[in-house]
């Protein structure tokens, strides 16, 4: 390829992506207000001594790789500026399919071949997915980059490099570990090698990923593994047997299939624009069911070969990769931001078999038309950010706390699922922050909750989006009774006469905010819903009744989990006050155990899916019925 056409082939993507991400909007996700700013805030603040569970679960995954997002924020970096610049590097992903497809299409002309590749690439690109992490703090669309790289690295013979850029996304990101694995059969069978010399090259792309892990995330695992005793920290806990979270292993269950059925109908259910099928975010995708059909009748393609269009070994490891990672992702999570990879591949593959099985007019059309019904799907269905587009401003995250909040330490305590654990650099940095409640429960005895309390005694806070201030300096009496009931567990209750605010004010009156907005279509505004309150709080006493109540429940609690294992697999809870009920929150399975009078229900509430454990008092009596789904796995 030609120096001209390789410039064009990296500058058009990161100019496409750039202007794409201020269209969209400025990103504010659940996870970024969660995790994605404060984790590097936490870990060159060294603020494990300071915090708990301040970001949930989350609280505790590697930093690294949300550093650049971090550095570019904290420094005042223009949130346009700042979107631009990932916007560009989340471009190289459309720039290494079109690379890979010049290996694919290497038997076509060259003016055809630019055809194809440019196809191939754009239908790679061509899903929700991949558009509404552009330009974001979301790890995905970053680390694709590596994984693509080592790809095209092994399809020329290169595996120690390979072997590193896989080892880099894995270790920024666990997850990826599936795609390394995938790639590892590439690097056995290295073009013009054979016997030793493939055991030789699968030892070096080894070793490359490994040294990669060491450096990037060995440092973070074994601090993890001292200060909290389990090395990738809530993960695997089942294994490690952490004191600070319950003993089981952690899964991403939340899109995970239920039965090979399901596996084999998941390309065809794409092309539906459900929510919740395989993202948070609604994300059709009508590439999946042509290439299946296409991958079905790959083996009559032998009978109608046209020269020049058999599949070759680049085609075989690029297809078998992708085959590989799809298996392992699908049945490891079936998360879409987790398959980014394989999303991008999916166009790339389409391309190549159309190539293959039909006249090159005919795949012309249809891959044409494929790509303009994508795209038109998810103009129509999908939203360009995953949880809140919010007006582009000078500051990404424009918190401004109150003097009192700036000027004085404290503990401050959330019980809401987003702890928004991102306002933590906005207050004084001597202060510390828990989340009680969310996706993980703490204790009221947690030894390290106790701590904080002495630390902090007398300077203990609540903190939420809940508890933001009405017009008279005061969050609303029926926010202040919901807190209220998870705090007197911990010994206190909020003083809703001393509250002060953290308020969400863009600070969008510069010349590129306003540019920016007006070509994004003035985005709504979202102070109301970012804006936080924080209360003091006051010593409680907790009614000895309540307590002798909690420990019933969560005897008969612990009974059913392990009465039914195909639903509960192995996940436990703490047992929390669901306003006057009772229940157990199982953020792995998306589900809650709660009780309605006498009554204990299973509630997957993403997948509207309730199950009848039957009376309490039967369960008491040792005569708890199990409904059909504890028979099997679900």
């Amino acid at each position: 390829m030609r120096r001209g056409a390789l410039i064009a082939v990296f500058c058009l993507p990161a100019a496409l992506c750039a202007l794409w991400t201020v269209l969209a909007g400025k990103d504010v996700s659940w996870d970024l207000l969660n995790y994605h700013y404060y984790l590097p805030y936490e870990w060159l603040g060294d603020r494990f001594a300071l915090d708990y569970f301040a970001a949930s679960g989350q609280s505790y995954l590697n930093p690294v790789g949300y550093l650049p997002f971090y550095f570019m924020v904290s420094a005042g970096w223009h949130s346009v500026l700042a979107s631009a610049a990932l916007a560009a590097v989340h471009g190289i992903n459309i720039a290494l399919l079109y690379l890979i497809g010049w290996q694919l299409f290497a038997h076509q002309p060259p003016a055809t071949r630019h055809v194809l590749c440019a196809l191939a690439s754009a239908l790679g690109a061509a899903t929700a997915i991949f558009w509404a992490t552009v330009g974001t703090s979301f790890l995905d669309p970053l680390l694709a980059v590596p994984m693509l790289a080592g790809l095209l690295l092994l399809l020329q013979g290169k595996a120690l490099p390979a072997g590193v850029l896989f080892g880099v996304a894995s270790a920024l990101k666990y997850s990826n570990a599936i795609f390394a694995l995938a790639a590892l059969p590439l690097a056995l069978a290295t073009p013009g090698s054979r016997g030793a010399s493939r055991l030789r090259a699968a030892l070096a792309y080894t070793l490359g990923g490994v040294a990669a892990v060491a450096v990037l995330a060995g440092h973070w695992l074994a601090l993890m593994w001292r200060e909290l005793g389990n090395p990738v920290f809530p993960l695997l806990n089942g294994w490690f047997q952490s004191s600070h979270a319950p003993p089981a292993n952690m899964f991403a269950g939340r899109f995970a299939p239920e039965d090979l059925w399901a596996a084999f109908a998941f390309p065809f259910r794409l092309i539906a624009p459900d929510r919740m099928l395989y993202a948070e975010i609604t994300a059709p995708d009508l590439r999946f069911a042509p290439l299946a059909l296409a991958a079905l009748a790959l083996p009559l393609a032998r009978r109608f070969a046209r020269s020049g269009t058999a599949l070759g070994a680049p085609d075989a490891r690029v297809l078998g990769f992708f085959f590989a990672a799809l298996v392992l992702w699908f049945f490891s999570s079936a998360n879409g931001r987790y398959g980014v990879m394989v999303l991008l591949l999916a166009g790339l593959c389409l391309a190549r078999l159309a190539e293959r099985l039909l006249p090159l007019p005919a795949a012309r059309i249809a891959l044409g038309v494929v790509l303009v019904a994508q795209i038109a799907a998810c103009t129509m269905v999908s939203a360009p950010r995953w949880f809140i587009a919010e007006r582009w401003s000078a500051s990404w995250l424009p918190f401004v706390a109150a003097e009192q909040g700036k000027r004085e330490p404290a503990l401050y305590l959330t019980v809401e699922t987003l702890p928004m654990a991102a306002v933590a650099p906005f207050l004084h940095p001597a202060s510390s922050f828990v989340n009680l409640r969310g996706q993980y429960s703490i204790r009221p005895d947690a030894p390290r909750l106790r701590a904080l309390f002495a630390r902090h005694d007398g300077r203990v806070r609540a903190m939420g989006r809940a508890l933001r201030l009405g017009g008279d300096g005061r969050p609303r009496e029926e926010m202040v009774q919901a807190y209220d009931t998870t705090l007197v567990r911990y010994g206190y209750r909020i003083d809703a006469d001393a509250c002060f605010a953290i308020l969400w004010q863009p600070d969008d009156d510069d010349a590129l905010s306003r540019a920016a907005n007006r070509l994004a279509r003035q985005p709504d505004a979202h102070a109301a819903v970012l804006s936080l309150g924080s209360c003091a709080l006051l010593p409680a006493r907790r009614d000895p009744r309540d307590v002798e109540n909690e420990l019933r429940i969560s005897a008969l609690f612990d009974r059913i989990e392990k009465a039914c294992p195909a639903l509960f697999r192995g996940q436990q809870a703490l047992t929390e006050p669901l306003g006057t009920e009772w229940m157990r929150n199982y953020p792995a399975l998306d589900a809650r155990l709660e009780t309605h009078g006498d009554r204990v229900i299973l509630d997957r509430y993403l997948a509207l899916a309730y199950f009848d454990f039957g009376p309490l008092s039967a369960w008491e009596r040792g005569e708890g019925a199990l409904p059909a789904a504890c028979r099997g796995r679900r």
